[in-house]
C-alpha cells in the first residue's frame, strides 16, 4: 500500500451499518444506511467528498413524523428526479417512499400511507431504485424463503406506479431459499442483478455453508427475467483470514465517465447485530462476468469528486423555454479549456469556463443531462447524470 495515498480503509463508517447504499449527489457521496448512527427510529445519512473522513449528517426521516409505522427502519435507497430527491425504506414490513428538496433532508411523506402494503413474511422490504438511460424508472424489492423478488415500474412522479408487479429474480429450485437486497445498475447495455443470499446473521458451518453472501444475474432488459446460473459461484462471501463475515445487502457505485466501480456491503465479525460499511473495488473480465470481490483493510484510494452538476431550478421543465444548470468544480477556472453540455448524448452547450450553463429552448422529451470538462492538460471529467423533465 502506497504511504502516501490516503485509504478509506474498512470499515469507512464508525458506527455499525448494515445494508448502505452510497450515491453520489452534487460534490459529495452519501451512505444511507440501517442504523448507522441514528438518534431515533427512523434513518440518517453519512457524507464525504472523497470516500474517506465521512460526517454524520443526523437524522433524514424520523417515523415519529409517519402515521403508519414506528418499527423496521431498514434497508433504503435514494435517487434524484428534476432536482427533487426521493427516499425508499422498508418500515413495518411494507415499502414507503418520501421526499425532499436535499439529500440530507428533512423527507416527508407525501403519501400518508405505505408505497406497497405488506402483502406475506417480509417480502415487501429491501427497495432498490434504478433509473435506465431512457428515464423510466423501476422499483425492486422483495425478502423471501421460496426464492422471488419482485419489479414494478413507477411513474414520472416517483410516488406511484404503472404496471403491474412482476417477478424479477426466480430461484424456486432450493428448498428454503433466502434471498433479499435487490440491485440493480447498468453496464455496457447489460443489467445486472444483484442480490444476498441465505440468512444475514449465519455464519461459514463444516457441513453446511449457509452463511450471506452476495450473487448475480444479467439481463438485457431492466424487467429481467433474471435468472441464477446453477454454476455461478457467489462474488462477495465469508473471509475468516479477515474476519470480515456474511458480507453482502450491497449498494454498487459508478465514478462518472469511467468504469471505476465500487461495491458497499455490509460485514460483520462475529455479531450479526453490529454489522459494519465496508468498500472495496468491483471489477470485470472481458467477457462482462463480475470477478470475486477481493475483501480488503485498506478499502480503496480517495476519490475526488472534480465536477459535478445541478438544476438551477426544480421541478418539470417547460419546453422551448431556456433551462440552466450549475457546474460545480474544484478545478481552478483558468485550469478548464473547454466545457461541453449533452442531452441525450447530444451537445446543447459548448464553450469556456461557465458556472451557468444554458440549455437554448429545448424541446418536450426526457432527458439525462450530464456535462464533461476538460482540463488544459487535456484531461476529462464527466459529471454525474441528471434527469431532465421537458414538458
Amino acid at each position: 500500500m502506497n504511504e502516501t495515498t490516503k485509504f478509506t480503509g474498512n470499515p469507512i463508517i464508525p458506527d455499525p451499518a448494515a445494508d448502505p447504499t452510497m450515491v453520489q449527489f452534487g460534490d459529495k457521496y452519501y451512505v444511507y444506511p440501517s442504523f448507522g448512527g441514528i438518534s431515533e427510529v427512523g434513518f440518517g445519512t453519512w457524507s464525504s467528498q472523497d470516500l474517506t473522513d465521512w460526517k454524520n449528517e443526523g437524522m433524514i426521516l424520523k417515523f415519529a413524523d409517519l402515521g403508519w409505522a414506528n418499527k423496521d427502519a431498514w434497508a433504503p435507497d435514494i435517487i434524484e428526479r428534476n432536482g427533487k430527491y426521493y427516499f425508499y425504506f422498508s418500515a413495518a414490513s411494507s415499502i414507503g417512499v418520501a421526499v425532499s428538496d436535499t439529500p440530507t433532508g428533512p423527507f416527508v411523506d407525501p403519501l400518508g400511507k405505505p408505497l406497497i402494503d405488506f402483502e406475506e413474511d417480509m417480502s415487501t422490504i429491501d427497495p432498490c431504485v434504478f433509473m435506465d438511460d431512457d428515464c423510466r424508472t423501476y422499483l425492486y424489492w422483495g425478502a423471501t424463503f421460496y426464492g422471488k423478488m419482485f419489479m414494478r415500474e413507477l411513474n414520472a412522479d416517483m410516488i406511484s406506479f404503472k404496471g403491474e408487479k412482476q417477478v424479477a429474480f426466480d430461484y424456486s429450485l432450493e428448498k428454503d431459499y433466502h434471498c433479499e437486497g435487490s440491485f440493480v445498475f447498468k453496464r455496457n447495455n447489460l443489467y445486472y442483478y444483484l442480490w444476498s443470499e441465505y440468512i444475514w446473521c449465519d455464519s461459514p458451518a463444516l457441513y453446511k455453508d449457509h452463511s450471506y453472501r452476495v450473487n448475480y444475474a444479467v439481463s438485457e432488459r431492466p424487467e429481467g427475467p433474471f435468472t441464477k446460473e446453477l454454476s455461478r459461484v457467489p462474488i462477495l462471501s465469508t473471509d475468516m483470514e479477515l474476519e470480515f463475515i456474511g458480507p453482502g445487502h450491497n449498494s454498487v457505485l459508478n465514478v462518472p465517465g469511467t468504469d471505476e466501480h465500487y461495491i458497499i456491503y455490509h460485514q460483520h465479525q462475529g455479531d450479526a447485530k453490529f454489522r459494519r460499511a465496508n468498500i472495496d473495488r468491483l471489477t470485470f473480465n472481458k467477457f462482462g462476468a463480475i470477478n470475486t470481490v477481493r475483501m480488503t483493510r485498506e478499502g480503496v484510494p480517495a476519490r475526488p469528486i472534480y465536477c459535478w452538476l445541478s438544476h438551477a431550478t426544480t421541478g418539470v421543465h417547460p419546453a422551448g423555454k431556456d433551462k440552466a444548470f450549475t457546474l460545480g468544480t474544484r478545478l481552478g477556472a483558468d485550469e478548464i479549456e473547454t466545457v461541453a453540455l449533452y442531452a441525450n448524448g447530444e451537445v446543447v452547450y459548448a464553450g469556456g469556463y461557465a458556472d451557468t450553463l444554458i440549455w437554448e429552448a429545448p424541446k418536450a422529451g426526457v432527458y439525462k443531462v450530464f456535462a464533461v470538462v476538460t482540463d488544459k492538460e487535456g484531461k476529462s471529467y464527466a459529471t454525474k447524470a441528471l434527469n431532465a423533465d421537458v414538458v
